[in-house]
Order: C-alpha cells, then sequence, then structure tokens
C-alpha cells in the first residue's frame, strides 16, 4: 500500500516551525522557579503548547493526503494491516530510544545525588503503559519523557484513521460532520479523557480540511494570503488563553492555502533548510525533553545553573537538542522505520504463504 502521493514541502515545512514554538515554549523555564521571559515574543512562545495541536492537524491531513486513495473504495484487512506497521514504524523506534535516555538520566541523577527513591513518573505501570504506547490512554499517567503523551494520543488516532478516511470518502456531508465533532470535541474535551479528545478533534479537522481542499482552491486566493493567515495565528496566540477551538480552524485553513504552491509563505516553507528542520521535527520534539533535562541537570551538578544567564542556559537546550535530533534523524528514525517496515512486509509475506499452503 505505498503511496505515490508526493510530500507537500510546505507542509513538512510547517512541521518543523510547529516543533519549534513547542520547544521554545519549554525551554522559557529555566528552574522551577526562573522563568526567562522572551523579548517581545514572550506571549506567542508561552502559548507553544498549541505547536501540538497543529501536529495533530497536520496528522489527519498528511494522512488523508497519503492514504485516500489506499481507503476510498474499501478497508481491506491487508491495507488497514500494513498502514498500521507503518504508523508504527514511524513512531516507535524514537519514542523506545527516547524513553531510555530518561531512564538512563535517571539512574545518573540517582547516583550522583545518593537518592534512593524513584519518582511517580517511572512507577510499574507508567513504564508498561509506556512501551505499549498507551499511557495516554489512562487518565493521570505521566511518562518520563512528557512531550511523548501526543504520541500515544497519536497512536489512539492512527487506530481509528482507516475507518475514518473510509467513512469521509463515502459520505458528502462528512466532512461537515467532522468538523461539528472536531470542535466539540475541543470544547467539551476536558470533561473526558483529555488527551484522546485532544488529539482527535485536531485530527477530524485536518482530514476535513484535506477532502475540502479541491472545492477551496476554485478560489482565487493572492500570493500573500499564508502570510494574512498566519498574522491571524500570531495575533490570536497573543491572548492570555486563546479558544483552541479557533485555533484549530485557524491551523486547518493555513494548511489548505499553503498546499497551494502558488503561495509566497508556502514557497518560503519550501526551502530546503526549512524542509530538513521539518524532516528532522519528529525527532527534535522528542528528544528536546530530555535535552533539558540532561543540561540542566549537568549545570546543577557543577553548581552554575542559578548563575548563568537564561539566554545562555537555552542556546545550550537549543544546540544539545538539535545535535541530538539530527543523530536521531539519521541513526535511530530513519534505520528503525526501515527496519520496522521491513520486518512487517516480511511477517505478512510469510502469512500469506501459509495461506496458500492451507
Amino acid at each position: 500500500m505505498r503511496s505515490s502521493r508526493e510530500q507537500i514541502d510546505s507542509l513538512t515545512g510547517l512541521r518543523g516551525v510547529a516543533a519549534g514554538w513547542v520547544i521554545l515554549m519549554h525551554f522559557r523555564e529555566i528552574t522551577p522557579v526562573r522563568v526567562w521571559e522572551f523579548p517581545i515574543l514572550d506571549t506567542l512562545i508561552a502559548n507553544g503548547a498549541y505547536g501540538v495541536d497543529i501536529f495533530f492537524v497536520l496528522s489527519g491531513f498528511i494522512l488523508c493526503h497519503v492514504y485516500t486513495g489506499s481507503f476510498r473504495s474499501s478497508l481491506s484487512a491487508d491495507q488497514v494491516r500494513q498502514f498500521i506497521v507503518y504508523r508504527f514504524a514511524r513512531i516507535y523506534p524514537v519514542h523506545l530510544v527516547t524513553f531510555a535516555i530518561m531512564l538512563a538520566l535517571l539512574a545518573v541523577k540517582l547516583i550522583t545525588s545518593g537518592s534512593g527513591g524513584l519518582p511517580e513518573r517511572y512507577d510499574p505501570v507508567t513504564i508498561a503503559t509506556t512501551l505499549t504506547l498507551t499511557h495516554a490512554w489512562v487518565p493521570g499517567i505521566q511518562t518520563p519523557n512528557m512531550p511523548a503523551w501526543s504520541i500515544s494520543a497519536e497512536w489512539f488516532a492512527y487506530l481509528l484513521f482507516p475507518p475514518l478516511c473510509f467513512f469521509l470518502s463515502y459520505r458528502k456531508w462528512a466532512p461537515l460532520l467532522y468538523v461539528v465533532m472536531g470542535l466539540g470535541l475541543a470544547f467539551f474535551g476536558p470533561l473526558g479523557n483529555y488527551c484522546l479528545t485532544h488529539v482527535l478533534s485536531g485530527f477530524l479537522i485536518g482530514m476535513a480540511a484535506y477532502r475540502t481542499m479541491p472545492a477551496a482552491h476554485w478560489v482565487k486566493i493572492g500570493r500573500f494570503t499564508g502570510l494574512g493567515v498566519t498574522a491571524a495565528v500570531v495575533f490570536w496566540a497573543q491572548e492570555t488563553a486563546p479558544r483552541v477551538e479557533i485555533g484549530l480552524l485557524l491551523f486547518a485553513v493555513l494548511m489548505v492555502t499553503l498546499a497551494d504552491p502558488k503561495d509566497l509563505l508556502s514557497r518560503l516553507l519550501s526551502m530546503r533548510a526549512i524542509v530538513y528542520l521539518g524532516e528532522i521535527s519528529y525527532s527534535l520534539y522528542m528528544v528536546h525533553w530530555p535535552a533539558r533535562v540532561a543540561v540542566r541537570n549537568g549545570l546543577q551538578v557543577f553548581g552554575i545553573l542559578e548563575t548563568l544567564p537564561p539566554p545562555l542556559v537555552v542556546s545550550a537546550y537549543v544546540l544539545v537538542a538539535f545535535i541530538g535530533a539530527m543523530v536521531s534523524f539519521h541513526f535511530v528514525e530513519l534505520p528503525g522505520r526501515a527496519l520496522v517496515r521491513r520486518a512487517g512486509d516480511l511477517r505478512a509475506g510469510a502469512g500469506l504463504e501459509r495461506q496458500r499452503q492451507i
């Protein structure tokens, strides 16, 4: 079920920008009682958690771009199985390695501090659910690599994607239903499992945006539309507590706009350096928390964390995170993805061979 759909470079670049938004938000906190305010952009960066919502909307949008042809007319067991294997291959190797890094950092901290107690994030239930990518499915569990909650939530959405994609292609009014459902989940999400309703709200709206994109592109939009929508996003994100429902709609409109290669911002985000940032964005997102923990603990060991200027500490966070992301992308993410996919394809081939022999 390999798709011939080409990568949309501008949206890959957007993924890199979203990852940068998230990590800068996390890097504001130098210590639990010491926060560095970024000049001019502080309110925007403080709302960096909404970068995760961009990921969720993008996931629904891009998965439809890649797999709509596969699930438009049927839901064969082989197609669903291969989709699940490929999505697992996409997220699990980096998730597993970054989790192992967090365990190693904990061991180093316990040895250097002489403490014998394990933090709550490392209890047996948390470890078991983290290894099975189900930690976000259980309310109250906080995995050691904190950003990984969204990966577990994405895994939940991946399992639902094939039937959601089939239904979206089967009914003309499905996009409107998905938008209504997404906005409803965003509005009422805190009443249930916030992690799962959080991912589904963006995921459904992203799927609906892709489904309506051909009609949207019939409308004559100027070359500066992407910049205008981005300005609206920045204005929205300057609020102290912006409404996520508005943000989801703005993100969806931005993606539809950026999918048009004539748009000026689309061209800017398609520059090779920004596309590469987008390509390593998953590794950057997953590595930045262990990088932050490692740098902070190291500076604490040397007794200089409290005395170094905040810009220098944040620069160290960023440098280590980017180096770690590039190493992770080339030596964990790409080879791990290929290995898991190959193993899944071989297992599927062996299963077909056994069926022929029966």
